[in-house]
């Protein structure tokens, strides 16, 4: 199975012994709500167009959770900027973990686990099944940083993600994580790369990672 920008972040969020999410709670839900939106915008399905965010295309991409979200975009009232469909996606951040989950069971990347709390209470843990899908994920991510290697578009959208996820010492390693620090930024600032789709895909990015840092900051001193 082809990993996703949805079913890599998660992948990478979760604890693999433990199979609980390790992600800071309040910006994983905005970094679900990036990799679904940036997946579409890599599948040419979405762009950009007078600050709004507008369905291109409405053939099926072949998986449920995007279909479902394209469809709603598609199916809006009024078209919304992207701020707008971050806080929409965004808030169903249970969907996006379960419907990501399921696939990569049924891919039997996970498997599921349910423990019980106080007897009654019943919490769903998600364990790996299958560590070589993540275990060369990791190592590709850390080889781009090691050998200066040329990164690619869906690259540098997931080292963005894991980055504005605050999972660099998870994915990388505490040591690593720092001694890379300003090249992990350099990636996500990435100007070398040039087709028209790129640049499409670019632009959401690009105004998706502020609105995406301005909610969680707005968040974070609310609370």
């Amino acid at each position: 199975m082809k990993l996703n920008l949805v079913d890599q972040l998660t992948l990478l969020a979760l604890d693999d012994v433990k199979g609980s999410f390790i992600a800071n709670s309040m910006s994983f839900g905005y970094g679900l709500a990036g990799a679904v939106i940036l997946e579409l915008s890599l599948q040419d399905k979405i762009e950009v167009c007078e600050k709004k965010l507008k369905v291109k295309s409405h053939k099926s991409c072949n998986n449920q959770l995007l279909d479902h979200f394209l469809d709603t975009i598609r199916k809006a009232k009024k078209e919304k900027e992207i701020q707008d469909w971050v806080e929409v996606i965004g808030g169903d951040e249970s969907y996006i973990k379960q419907k990501t989950v399921d696939r990569l069971i049924d891919a039997g990347i996970l498997s599921k686990k349910e423990e019980k709390i106080l007897w009654v209470f019943t919490n769903d843990k998600y364990p790996t099944r299958n560590a070589k899908p993540e275990n060369e994920l990791r190592k590709h991510l850390s080889e781009l940083l090691t050998n200066n290697c040329e990164v690619n578009l869906q690259e540098m959208m997931l080292i963005s993600l894991i980055d504005m996820c605050e999972l660099n010492e998870e994915v990388f390693g505490k040591q690593k994580a720092k001694k890379y620090k300003d090249k992990i930024k350099k990636i996500i600032a990435s100007e070398n790369l040039s087709s028209s789709l790129t640049q499409a895909v670019k632009e959401i990015h690009e105004v998706l990672i502020g609105v995406i840092f301005m909610i969680v900051t707005v968040n974070i001193i609310n609370n």
